[in-house]
């Protein structure tokens, strides 16, 4: 009998012991790797980028051998946010790495880097990618293709995935439907265009994120094309309704006032825009343009009244002579 405790005892005990190392171990890795992950996450929620990526590297640091594919994850969105595209690429690349199953979000944010530096082959094979992975039904990988398209120039394949990305009616993808428009727009397809900014704006379901300057904007540019001028500042005046500074509402005014010869108007709508664009090699032709309109607004110096000749009685002097002696150079 005391044989037999004593062996209970000797066989149970390394169990204990067991169970104390994996609680402190426990302690020592997961907590606080999720401890970090969760602070990570509130600070990335705040814009505090820099804060976040400290977090994000600290739950990485005490995962059980590095092993945290969704802490890479947004680690990698930190550094997209602050454009810090290299870092964010291997970290989007550990995440594809370290996990079991597909990570379609992870293949289109790789994606979506590779695109913004020209990458635009390695940007495709992510869409398709993540496509792959979620059997076809990913909008938001359509959607990024189509802008890889549009990269490479391909504006015909691009309004092709656009229009995929949208799924069914009622549309709700607000990028997708943007993006379609305006690749309407790049093919000069005006009424096809204007119906889907129309669209957006009537839309039985509110679309989320919906830039209205952005669709107003659009649309005057589509009416001028279609030779609709007053309906072109309807809609641009619409949008300095909502954004009296937006600088290319003041552009296109402008452009239009000059083309149509409302000088004034004309001035006004640049000098306007010049105040409230940053982007100074437009800002610099747009100085150019009002230099060139105030020189013709300047009025004529009135005529000068014609010096009276002298008369023809007044004697000419005439050039001394050296005398002798000086010399004439």
């Amino acid at each position: 009998m005391f044989l037999a405790l004593s062996l209970g005892a000797v066989w149970t005990q390394p169990e204990v012991f067991a169970e104390k190392r994996t609680s402190r171990d426990h302690e020592q890795t997961a907590l606080p790797s999720d401890k970090n992950f969760s602070i990570g996450k509130d600070r990335y929620d705040r814009g505090d980028y820099d804060g976040a990526i400290d977090s994000f590297l600290q739950a990485v640091y005490f995962a059980r051998n590095n092993y945290h594919p969704i802490a890479n994850l947004w680690l990698a969105k930190a550094y997209m946010q602050k454009h810090e595209d290299t870092k964010a690429i291997e970290s989007l690349k550990k995440c594809i790495e370290q996990s079991l199953g597909g990570v379609p979000e992870a293949h289109i944010l790789l994606g979506e880097c590779y695109l913004r530096n020209d990458r635009t082959k390695e940007a495709e094979d992510e869409c398709l990618n993540a496509i792959t992975e979620t059997l076809g039904q990913n909008y938001a990988a359509y959607n990024l293709l189509g802008k890889v398209y549009e990269k490479d120039d391909k504006p015909e394949a691009a309004l092709s995935q656009y229009e995929t990305a949208l799924g069914d009616q009622p549309y709700t993808y607000t990028e997708a439907w943007m993006n379609l428009a305006e690749c309407h727009m790049k093919l000069q397809h005006w009424v096809q265009a204007l119906q889907a900014f129309r669209a957006m704006l009537t839309n039985t379901k509110k679309l989320v994120g919906l830039d209205y300057e952005r669709c107003y904007l659009d649309i005057g540019i589509c009416l001028v094309a279609k030779g609709d001028h007053q309906g072109a500042m309807d809609n641009w005046h619409r949008v300095l309704d909502y954004n009296p500074q937006n600088p290319e509402a003041h552009l296109q005014l402008a452009m239009l006032f000059d083309a149509e010869n409302h000088i004034s108007s004309a001035v006004k709508e640049y000098k306007a825009f010049i105040r409230n664009s940053g982007d100074n090699m437009k800002v610099t032709k747009a100085k150019e343009r009002v230099a060139i309109i105030e020189q013709k607004l300047q009025p004529e110096l009135p005529p000068q009244p014609l010096r009276r000749p002298a008369s023809m009685d007044t004697p000419i002097e005439q050039p001394r002579q050296p005398l002798p002696g000086e010399s004439g150079f």
